[in-house]
């Protein structure tokens, strides 16, 4: 992020801490090569002073931190950091290493995210990955990235909407996540509102946790070697969280309401059966699932 690059999923208070950091390391990039004294100290030391909090017995990284504030703050307190010996350019990435540090810091001192039921089969399967499974998602191809040839309509449908973006960005996570890809930039069609930054914080998450859910179904009805039988009991919790969370959104979203239809006629009662039928079937509704609720490709050439 302080490169300028987006990394999906990501926290947005880091997000917004990056953001800052880089622009005040870009804003002041042209002074410091004019040998300048380094602007507004202050600031500096307000970023610095988060690295103060006392600890019992601080760790290698916090005396590291230590030691770099200390040589840093020597520098501004002689009132030139440039005009002390340093080139320009030495000085520019010694600050832009000590902003990653904080950066890091405040990253590493963040409590982990709990690991939903999701997450922890997502673990489970991918320990059972196989070159077969890669070729297999290679060669797969989601609505918006290629539909068929036969596709009919008069004109140009509306643009998706959220929730069908939010269950297309779960589809291309989950399948990503699946070839052993954490850092995944979504196409601009399947980008969350301008004003979040995950699919995650706002109120389309279920749709987005649902196309998750249904790429590591459909895969685990092909691909099954090994898995536990407790698997299946696993997915058939989370879908039972999954459908609690549409009937709640039912009675006043249209979108749920198709979900809903999908997830009873379509889904659960081959998902009752597994493991030892319905694998097939389920397969099929799966593919038909996302499909059905994928948003289309803007690209999309329409005949008559």
């Amino acid at each position: 992020m302080l490169a300028g690059q987006s990394v999906a999923n990501a926290d947005p208070k880091t997000v917004r801490d990056a953001q800052i950091c880089r622009g005040a390391l870009l804003a002041h990039a042209n002074k410091l090569k004019n040998d300048a004294e380094i602007p507004y100290p202050h600031i500096l030391e307000n970023v610095l002073s988060r690295l103060e909090t006392p600890k019992p017995e601080p760790t290698v990284r916090e005396n590291w931190f230590q030691k770099l504030r200390s040589m840093f703050t020597k520098r501004i307190s002689n009132g030139n950091f440039i005009n002390s010996g340093w080139s320009w350019h030495v000085g520019w990435a010694f600050a832009a290493v000590l902003v990653l540090a904080v950066s890091l810091t405040f990253v590493f001192m963040q409590p982990p995210a709990p690991e939903s039921p999701l997450d922890k089969s997502y673990q489970a399967f991918y320990a059972q990955k196989t070159g077969e499974m890669e070729n297999k998602w290679r060669d797969f191809q989601f609505r918006w990235e290629g539909e068929a040839d036969n596709v009919f309509a008069f004109g140009p449908t509306a643009q998706p909407s959220p929730a069908a973006k939010a269950f297309g960005a779960g589809l291309l996570i989950g399948r990503e996540a699946l070839l052993g890809k954490s850092e995944i930039a979504l196409p601009t069609l399947l980008l969350p509102p301008a004003a979040e930054e995950s699919w995650l914080k706002t109120e389309w998450k279920p749709y987005f946790e649902l196309g998750r859910w249904t790429v590591l179904l459909w895969t685990a009805s092909q691909f099954r070697r090994n898995l536990p039988l407790t698997f299946w009991d696993e997915q058939r919790e989370i879908f039972s969280q999954l459908k609690a969370a549409f009937v709640a959104r039912s009675e006043t979203d249209n979108d749920a309401k198709k979900v809903l239809s999908q997830l009873e006629n379509k889904i659960e009662p081959h998902l009752a059966k597994l493991p030892t039928d319905g694998k097939r079937a389920l397969r099929i509704n799966l593919k038909k699932m996302m499909f059905f609720l994928a948003p289309r490709s803007p690209n999309l050439e329409y005949k008559l």
